[in-house]
């Protein structure tokens, strides 16, 4: 009763304290919110060229990020043609998520009028999705980012501040100069520019680069270096620069306009792409269960009931930032199971969560999500309809993929751990994870199969062999990815995995069962990403011997190494001895499709023998669910031939080999060689054939010195620089506050009298941008109108809080005869607790005083009168409060 009486009585005095106050607020301040779920450790490896930040759990990602930095460096600044001039910063998350709740790149905290400089900081911030060769390639674009921007723009802030006005380049041309620089190009940008010209929807590459200005940048610039040579890419750009004018670069380069280029890439990919698809074909043999449009809403991760004659299915959409995994009966009845994420314009898609699979029988699928800093699963019974089985999964940084075992209560995951993306398998009603694999390697896509003689778990692995070393110096992103087995029987900690494929180029992905004696993956080798099937045959090959002794592991060994070690180790006996079955596997590829379009995804739809297929032409994505093509895997004569892309893959390839790319296909008439009869010595008599490329295979095998043993790890302190400058001419206000209310009397003085101010504020923050630091002041053209302010800022956790002194000193303020000043004097303190990315509760509570003087000057006789002296001064104080909920979708 107590409790519901001081409930009313709060709610009164809420309601009246608006009613009774008397204030007038200048301006509310929106924003986004970063939502800290946990608190970062950070250390960092500090190499010749690079500080590589890394958090907790993240030091192996370190290892590699510094390594990649300073090995791709030197190629990068041969490209760009400039170097880079003080160490840069590097920050790599573990995952996405965590990346996502990072406070660096949250915004200005400044009202953008009278010009403002961002300084020139060196910071690059990526994260880790579980594939080391994209880390690779973020690393990469960073690196091009920095360099790209202080060879436009300048290093210091006056040349930064002057270019940055007089060059005016587009978005897209910059972004794809950087992405090109990271990687020329690729089979999965190719498809999605086949996919965009032949889509019809673009008429002028103005057009295209509106609706896709990444993709069109990173195109233009791939064509401009087939066309025009690649060592006129940074000049044109250079050109640009010194030029203040693309047409003017582009005519000195190409010979036409700027806009006539651009036309002829248009024109010109339009009949390049008509070309690549004749003779292909891009309907497959199977059920077609669903075309979706993805110009507004994207969807992807499909999941195809295996049930053979059921035409229901599941598919993550994302609208706006909101992810939605629905399942599909009969192709029409939707229900939601799974709803995240908020609703905003702007955000990119999470590349692994949410994630699904179906178990055999096609009665429960499994959805594994990541929620308030957690991974987290439910298994939805189809059948009962109902949820069962929710859980957190605990221990792993995060989960890339998953599918069923033999029964639906055995899961097989890939997943990061420590920075490693290995396979483990998961038990859903004991919540007990083992892990099977243990390395550097990435090892994705994990699939249950069971073959003659043989059981295991096929999965994708830029491994080069199945017993490649696991040191901290392997760089895994430095080979393809191929297929591989690995036996679930042997319980020992030594696996036996097998290679399945030896892809010369492009990867191999998605692998699942065929049929009993068939595995089918996914592969690009000719440039678009068509089924493959390959035969598999195994035999018993023996039984090796593990033992263990100390920290030393002895394969099969001989009895004068097994009495040597137990000596070193002064032990009469081993500590363990195990035992595992070796297998002497084969197998045989061959495409069994030959499509116009990239296969986008693919699973295994149960153990009834389909597989699902997603593929995309134009703004339309297909879903098939297929049966096994016996015919194609008894003719096995389907003729995948290279795109013009791979063929210049492969012609690069025999050049660097010292292999011919052109033959002479005329008839030789006389295979005897005559006699030479010259008579005159020339420079090429007595050459000896090409030894370049044995210099260098000797080079390349050559023993480098690792980046590592360069580099240093440090505990990570507060380092402070200046993140930016604003100065100019400006009337807005300084910082937010209340001004008193006169009761309609008179204007409110919002400014400090002045109409027209010089402001000058500077901020600083740390590197990972928790702490900040602003300060400023401005003065009006009277020279004695003033303000100045400081301000603190602590975003470190969830709940963030600030302080800032405000002071302004105003002449003239009261309607008197004598010269008199207001001088304010404002103490404030402010919470924040962001609810998630776009809603926050924020509330604010300040001290404010006004102190009224007057000074013994008459300002209408324009002399000294000392009779001011006698009024004392009128000192006012206030108290602020205001609190607010805040909601930025924008």
């Amino acid at each position: 009763m107590q409790l519901n009486r001081f409930n009313k009585w709060l709610f009164l005095i809420g309601f009246l304290f608006p009613i009774v106050s008397t204030a007038q607020v200048n301006a509310v301040v929106f924003g986004k919110n970063r939502v800290q779920h946990k608190k970062f450790i950070w250390k960092f490896h500090q190499s010749p060229n690079f500080n590589t930040y890394t958090a907790q759990s993240g030091v192996e990602l370190g290892k590699f990020v510094a390594q990649v930095a300073e090995d791709e460096l030197p190629s990068i600044e041969n490209f760009t043609e400039y170097s880079l001039q003080r160490r840069a910063n590097i920050v790599v998350y573990n995952n996405y998520n965590d990346y996502k709740s990072s406070n660096i790149g949250l915004g200005s905290d400044w009202q953008n009028a009278g010009g403002s400089t961002k300084l020139v900081n060196n910071k690059i911030i990526l994260y880790f999705d579980g594939n080391h060769e994209h880390l690779k390639q973020s690393v990469r674009e960073g690196i091009a980012k920095v360099l790209t921007d202080n060879l436009l723009f300048g290093d210091d802030i006056g040349e930064f501040a002057s270019n940055q006005a007089l060059l005016d380049l587009p978005k897209w041309l910059l972004d794809g100069y950087v992405a090109y620089v990271a990687k020329p190009w690729s089979t999965e940008k190719d498809d999605a520019l086949k996919s965009a010209i032949l889509s019809g929807n673009y008429n002028s590459f103005y057009q295209f680069a509106f609706e896709k200005p990444l993709l069109a940048g990173h195109a233009f610039w791939y064509y401009f270096g087939e066309k025009y040579r690649v060592e006129n890419i940074t000049y044109l750009l250079y050109l640009a620069r010194i030029y203040k004018n693309l047409n003017s670069a582009a005519l000195r380069v190409c010979k036409i306009k700027f806009k006539d280029v651009l036309k002829d890439f248009m024109q010109f990919e339009q009949d390049h792409y008509i070309k690549e698809i004749r003779q292909r074909r891009n309907a497959p043999k199977g059920l077609l269960n669903i075309t979706e449009d993805v110009t507004k809403n994207d969807y992807f991760r499909f999941q195809a009931s295996p049930t053979p004659k059921s035409n229901n299915y599941a598919v993550v959409e994302f609208k706006k930032g909101i992810y939605s995994v629905k399942y599909f009966e009969n192709f029409y009845n939707a229900k939601i199971l799974l709803k995240l994420g908020v609703r905003t314009n702007q955000g990119d898609i999470n590349p692994n969560y949410p994630i699904m699979a179906w178990d055999g029988k096609g009665s429960r699928l499994l959805v594994i999500y990541w929620e308030d800093g957690k991974t987290k699963m439910f298994v939805y019974d189809a059948v009962a309809h109902y949820k069962r089985f929710k859980q957190t999964i605990e221990g792993l940084d995060q989960i890339t993929d998953a599918s069923f075992m033999l029964d639906a209560n055995s899961l097989v995951l890939s997943a990061v751990k420590n920075g490693h993306s290995d396979i483990f398998t998961y038990k859903i009603e004991e919540q007990k994870m083992t892990q099977i694999t243990d390395d550097v390697y990435d090892d994705l896509d994990p699939s249950f199969v069971a073959f003659p003689n043989r059981v295991g778990i096929v999965f994708a692995s830029n491994r080069p062999s199945g017993s490649a070393p696991n040191k901290d110096t392997v760089l895994p992103s430095r080979y393809r990815f191929n297929i591989f087995m690995v036996d679930v029987l042997n319980t020992s900690k030594e696996k036996q995995i097998a290679k399945l494929t030896n892809l010369q180029f492009g990867n191999a992905r998605y692998p699942m069962q065929y049929n009993p004696t068939h595995f089918t993956f996914a592969s690009d080798e000719n440039g678009i990403i068509n089924r493959w099937a390959g035969f598999f045959a195994t035999q018993r090959n023996g039984v090796d011997t593990l033992v263990y002794v100390g920290d030393e592991l002895l394969h099969n060994p001989s009895k004068k190494e097994y009495d040597s070690t137990l000596v070193a180790w002064r032990k009469n006996e081993p500590d363990s001895v195990g035992y595992f079955q070796v297998y002497k596997d084969s197998t045989y590829t061959f495409p069994i499709t030959n499509y116009q379009s990239s296969l986008l995804e693919t699973r295994i739809a149960g153990n009834n023998g389909q597989v699902s297929e997603v593929r995309q032409e134009g703004d339309y994505k297909f879903l098939y669910k297929l049966k096994v093509d016996e015919t194609a895997l008894l003719k096995r004569n389907v003729n995948a031939r290279p795109t013009e892309f791979m063929k210049k893959q492969i012609d690069a390839k025999r050049a660097s080999e010292g292999k011919a790319i052109i033959y002479n296909k005329k008839q030789v008439v006389d295979t005897v060689k005559p006699k030479s009869t010259a008579i005159f010595q020339n420079e090429f008599a007595d050459e000896k054939p090409d030894t370049l490329v044995a210099v260098n295979k000797l080079l390349n095998n050559a023993v480098k010195v690792s980046t590592l043993s360069k580099s240093k790890l440090f505990d990570y302190r507060l380092k402070f620089s200046s993140d930016y400058i604003l100065a100019g001419f400006t009337n807005n206000i300084l910082i937010n506050r209340y001004q008193p209310y006169g009761g309609g009397s008179g204007p409110i003085q919002l400014n400090n009298g002045n109409d027209l101010n010089f402001t000058f504020r500077v901020g600083a923050s740390d590197l990972m941008e928790d702490l900040k630091f602003v300060g400023g002041f401005r003065f009006g053209t009277n020279l004695k109108d003033k303000d100045v302010f400081f301000s603190f800022m602590n975003n470190k956790k969830r709940l963030d809080w600030g302080l800032t002194y405000y002071r302004s000193n105003v002449s003239n303020y009261f309607n008197t005869n004598y010269n008199n000043e207001l001088v304010t004097n404002l103490f404030q303190g402010n919470v924040s607790y962001p609810f998630n990315e776009v809603k926050s509760l924020r509330a604010t509570l300040g001290v404010r005083s006004d102190r009224g003087i007057l000074k013994s000057y008459d300002n209408y006789s324009g002399q000294p009168d000392p009779n001011a002296l006698a009024y004392k001064d009128t000192v006012s104080r206030y108290a602020l409060a205001r609190v607010e909920y805040v909601h930025d979708n924008i």
